[in-house]
């Protein structure tokens, strides 16, 4: 009968041994789920509550953050991401930080940096802000240290037209098709106007006629002169209406009208007379 004591024990251990498994497999998937968002797909990582907002350990024991005030230890507002764990309705602050960016840069940033960032201060001039298309710093306050291509989103609008490094001139640039349909062998450039946002050249060649084509994109143009106007020149606020009575072969500067009378030749030279260009 002793071996049938000795095999109850054995069986007894390795059935809590078993159970014991279990139970840790299920506490470690309880916690690995609870902190998931350190996987996001985010190089992000909150640690303190977003500008603005208040930080607030809530009736769960998390540590919340209130986009409004508190008042007896409840937010009076909305709660918005949490510090701790992230649950079905509440993200981790580094989640809601992420898409708050991407949000904010969808309309600021050029399509080759898209990862926006901001370091908000309490002097609004001192505000710090750009995109980048490498990855930003765990705070999404600036790129990361190792990161050198980005773009700056100026505080003010003068520096923000005038300085080739802006989000806004990288943005413009980039977007930038100088003519309505794809030409071969097509550059652009930037062209130093001094005190005015510079505007953009754009050079390709007409392979049929061996003429090789340069001009100034149009919109870029009229941001320039529009600049000009308000700057410096406020007389001059109708120079569209004034630009008819501009010379053919001055209009035959701009790649909107390049390309009616060299490369899609539904316009002739003679046609350039009458013709409004803005």
């Amino acid at each position: 009968m002793a071996w049938l004591a000795v095999f109850i024990v054995i069986l007894t251990l390795l059935f809590f041994t078993v159970q014991g498994c279990t139970v840790y497999e299920q506490f470690k998937d309880v916690i690995v789920e609870g902190f998931e968002t350190t996987d996001t797909g985010t190089e992000l990582q909150i640690k303190t509550c977003p500008a603005d907002t208040t930080f607030l350990i809530d009736n769960a024991g998390r540590h919340v953050c209130c986009n409004g005030t508190v008042a007896d230890g409840k937010c009076v507002g909305t709660t918005i991401c949490s510090l701790s764990e992230s649950t079905t309705s509440l993200p981790t602050c580094s989640a809601w930080y992420h898409a708050y960016l991407e949000d904010k840069g969808s309309t600021r940033c050029p399509p080759s940096m898209k990862r926006y960032y901001e370091n908000i201060s309490k002097d609004k001039k001192k505000n710090i802000a750009g995109c980048t298309s490498g990855n930003r710093n765990k705070s999404g306050t600036g790129p990361d240290i190792n990161n050198t291509n980005f773009c700056n989103l100026y505080n003010s609008e003068k520096e923000e037209m005038l300085k080739l490094d802006s989000c806004s001139n990288k943005k413009l640039f980039e977007e930038t098709r100088c003519f309505s349909r794809p030409v071969e062998n097509l550059s652009k450039q930037f062209a130093n106007w001094g005190n005015i946002p510079p505007p953009i050249t754009c050079s390709a060649l007409d392979r049929g006629g061996l003429i090789p084509l340069t001009c100034i994109d149009d919109s870029s143009f009229v941001r320039s002169i529009d600049y000009w106007v308000k700057e410096e020149s406020p007389n001059y606020k109708n120079w569209k209406e004034q630009a008819i009575a501009w010379g053919s072969q001055w209009k035959l500067n701009f790649c909107s009208v390049v390309q009616k009378v060299s490369i899609d030749k539904t316009m002739t030279f003679k046609d350039l007379e009458s013709y409004k260009v803005f």
